[in-house]
């Protein structure tokens, strides 16, 4: 366990959420997930309540681990994140307010946390320009000497030196004394130079005013952004986004506001659209590929009647094993298709086959259907056991793909079964009500599969 409580500077705040003295972060490293039982999220949901019972009043906020996901998130590792563009601080305070509100409402949603800290501690400098303009002050000049002078120079604008001995060039950064920076007073004497050089004091052209306000002020898209995150306990993101957005409709934003999901809230719609885009045209390319293959419009129509017949299973076994539909839930979805064609292409192939050799429709459907029982069963068979480890979630980070291989086996073992009686049945409908014309006559063989005797 490692903790800070000091604004981090430099390369080392891009990963810490510090923003002041009045925070602080605890990290807490877990062993690795061979060594424990539950997952980070389910530790983290057991800990909250009983770390916000022993600070009450104090504002507290858990993010899951890990340092790719931070990056990948621009900072944040919250599902639910929301953004409210607006330039009016007054108004957004409202605003913020609301959604705050309605994230409280919301069941599921928990470390609800706004990126825009009010009320902090500052000093405003007010330059009277008046007086400014005739010492031969400018504003620039103000900010400088206030800022040089209670925080070095070094980080803006470092003073140079160079040795004249061995040329060797040295950065200076100096700023006052501790003591000389404590009180009003203190800042209130800081020495700004003239037009004509003469010293002019800091509060011949200033006033100071104790004011607070907010720590930092985000941009996106060049609007000013304040983020107001989450994370769901216990529900999936769908669902909570489905109560946020019927929530976030009934706000009634002033002129000039907006608000829009993001994080992964917008990742996931991304990547489903993309996946729903990626199947869709791998079934127009496999219909394309069969329909040259077959040289006919009607096999591969028949084929394709056996791809939804995979979607209930996907849907009973995810409902089954509690697991969202997910990215990778997805892409086994679409390897789940791939595996139902060809076992549709194996039956409508034979049955084509049998007829060139003479059989009568009905018999022939039948029979291709019998024949191609076992391959069929192989295929799948081999396929479903091969998986089953992987859906179990054996092994140490095994349940990152336990989705996919669960989509595979559950649309897989519903599509074999229907797919062996409905499409021999599509097949005989198709071929009563458009019967194809063929130029060739049928094939001589001298074998021609007898039924099977169950033996």
């Amino acid at each position: 366990m490692s903790s800070t409580g000091v604004l981090a500077q430099g390369r080392s705040s891009l990963f810490n959420p510090n923003t002041g003295p009045h925070t602080s972060s605890i990290s807490v490293h877990l062993v690795t997930p061979d060594k424990r039982t539950r997952n980070q999220v389910q530790i983290m949901n057991e800990v909250r309540p009983k770390v916000l019972k022993l600070f009450p009043g104090v504002a507290m906020f858990f993010d899951p681990g890990g340092l790719i996901k931070r990056i990948t998130s621009f900072g944040s590792q919250k599902s639910v994140d929301v953004e409210i563009y607006g330039y009016d601080f007054e108004q957004a305070r409202g605003v913020i307010r609301q959604v705050e509100n309605l994230m409280n409402q919301i069941p599921g949603v928990a470390d609800i946390e706004v990126s825009r800290e009010e009320n902090y501690p500052e000093v405003n400098v007010v330059v009277d320009r008046e007086k400014a303009a005739l010492l031969g002050v400018s504003e620039t000049d103000v900010a400088n000497a206030v800022l040089f002078s209670l925080n070095g120079n070094g980080p803006t604008d470092p003073i140079i030196y160079t040795d004249p001995q061995n040329g060797n060039e040295y950065y200076i950064s100096a700023w006052l004394a501790e003591e000389h920076r404590k009180d009003f007073t203190d800042i209130e004497n800081i020495v700004l130079i003239g037009r004509a050089g003469e010293p002019v004091l800091l509060k011949n052209v200033a006033s100071l005013k104790l004011n607070a306000g907010p720590v930092k002020i985000d941009r996106k898209y060049f609007q000013r952004v304040v983020h107001v995150t989450a994370n769901p306990v216990d529900r999936d993101l769908g669902a909570v986004t489905s109560d946020l957005e019927a929530g976030l409709a009934k706000i009634q934003l002033p002129t000039g506001f907006s608000i829009r999901l993001a994080g992964q809230i917008q990742q996931q719609r991304e990547t489903f659209e993309g996946l729903l885009f990626a199947t869709a045209l791998a079934l127009v390319l496999v219909y394309m590929v069969m329909a040259a293959q077959f040289k006919s419009l009607i096999d591969p129509f028949i084929i394709m009647f056996s791809v939804p017949m995979g979607f209930p299973g996907v849907i009973l076994i995810l409902f089954l094993t509690d697991t969202t539909l997910s990215t990778t839930s997805m892409m086994g979805v679409i390897m789940m298709l791939g595996i139902v064609v060809s076992n549709g292409v194996l039956l409508v192939d034979y049955t084509n086959v049998l007829r060139r050799r003479g059989q009568e429709l009905h018999h022939a459907a039948v029979i291709a259907a019998r024949t191609r029982l076992r391959p069929i069963l192989m295929t799948s068979l081999a396929t479903v056991l091969g998986l089953l480890p992987m859906a179990i979630g054996w092994g140490t980070g095994g349940e990152t793909n336990a989705p996919l291989a669960r989509a595979v086996v559950g649309g897989l073992s519903f599509s074999t079964v229907l797919t062996l009686f409905l499409v021999p049945t599509i097949y005989v409908m198709l071929e009563e009500r458009f019967p194809r014309h063929s130029d060739q006559a049928p094939e001589d063989v001298d074998w021609i599969p007898a039924e099977p005797t169950g033996r």
